[in-house]
C-alpha cells in the first residue's frame, strides 16, 4: 500500500532554471533515500509576476509524513493547497524518483481542458479538478 499527496501552491517569486535543477537534485537525492516517487510541474506566470507547482509524491506512509512537512514548510512557496490524498495498492510514477517538467505558455495551450489556478471558476468547487490534476500529472508521466 501506498500513500500520496497531490498539492498545489504559487511560487514567492520567479524560480530560475539553476534553482529548479538544484531543487529536482535535492529532491531526486531524499526521495531516493526515502522510497518516494512523483512528479513535479512548474509554471511561471508572467501576468501575475509569480509562478505555480503542482506535485504528486508517493511512497510509503511512513516516508510521506517525513517529507510532507519538509515540503510544506519549504520558504520557495505559498498557499499549499491539497487537492487530493490517500493510498493505492501500486506505483503511479515507479521509474521517477521525482518527475520534473518547467512547463512554458505554449505548453499549456496544447492541454485540453487545462484551468488557470487563478481563474474564479478553479476556486468556486476545488472538488472539481482532483482527477483533472491528477490525469495531468499521469500524462506526462505517460508520454
Amino acid at each position: 500500500m501506498y500513500s500520496y499527496i497531490l498539492y498545489c501552491s504559487f511560487s514567492k517569486s520567479k524560480v530560475s532554471n539553476a534553482e529548479l535543477k538544484e531543487l529536482l537534485k535535492k529532491s531526486v537525492e531524499w526521495n531516493s533515500r526515502e522510497s518516494i516517487t512523483g512528479l513535479l510541474i512548474y509554471r511561471f506566470n508572467k501576468e501575475f509576476n509569480r509562478g505555480n507547482f503542482l506535485q504528486i509524491i508517493e511512497g510509503p506512509k511512513r516516508s510521506i509524513d517525513n517529507v510532507w512537512p519538509r515540503i510544506i514548510n519549504d520558504n520557495r512557496h505559498h498557499t499549499v493547497t491539497i487537492l487530493e490524498e490517500g493510498s493505492y495498492d501500486q506505483r503511479n510514477f515507479s521509474n521517477w524518483s521525482m518527475g520534473f517538467k518547467n512547463l512554458k505558455e505554449k505548453d499549456l495551450k496544447e492541454l485540453p481542458g487545462f484551468l488557470e489556478l487563478t481563474d474564479e471558476k478553479f476556486w468556486e468547487d476545488i472538488s472539481n479538478y482532483k482527477p483533472r490534476a491528477f490525469q495531468l500529472l499521469k500524462s506526462f508521466y505517460d508520454n
